[in-house]
């Protein structure tokens, strides 16, 4: 069960981007009408988000299992959707890769991940149902953020190898 999620086409890119894009410029407008008397519990409501986005990015470091699949797949039909808005939205092609990625989560960063998948599943039914369908674009975004250069590099520099490490020193103290 491999679906390969190492390439993000300039159009994944645009989906990855416009995802937050939307809810940010949301909150931002709603914050300049309201004159930003709620502005932190507006802000609030963007943590499942960025939480999605978080645990996406992170779940495009590992390139097998279920996981891998589904941040394959994401990434192959955010590529294709982009591609396809942005050809019918300015004409341009976008089959150019942004970023490849070769950093992987080893077996014990894969344990935190399914961890944290753990965690998300055991949570999932006390999220407030008003904030899983942003979470769910979070992972979205965060799948093909995971793999750009900017936020996927500076998250495959730090958080991957902080996982990978997490997850030794869990298994070196359990077992």
């Amino acid at each position: 069960m491999f679906v390969p999620a190492t390439a993000l086409t300039v159009g994944g890119l645009f989906i990855g981007m416009a995802l937050p894009t939307w809810h940010i410029s949301r909150f931002a407008v709603a914050n300049i009408k309201g004159g930003g008397a709620a502005a932190g519990k507006q802000a609030l409501d963007l943590v499942p988000l960025a939480a999605g986005m978080a645990y996406g990015a992170i779940a495009t470091a590992t390139t097998s299992g279920l996981i891998g699949f589904f941040t394959g797949a994401i990434t192959w039909f955010g590529n294709g959707a982009g591609s396809l808005a942005m050809w019918g939205a300015t004409g341009g092609h976008t089959t150019l890769a942004a970023r490849a990625t070769d950093q992987e989560l080893t077996d014990m960063g894969n344990l935190i991940l399914l961890l944290l998948s753990v965690a998300i599943l055991g949570a999932w039914k006390a999220i407030p149902k008003k904030a899983k369908p942003k979470m769910r674009l979070g992972i979205i975004s965060g799948v093909l953020l995971g793999l750009s250069a900017t936020l996927g590099g500076l998250f495959m520099a730090t958080v991957i190898p902080l996982a990978n490490s997490a997850g030794s020193a869990l298994v070196g103290t359990i077992a």
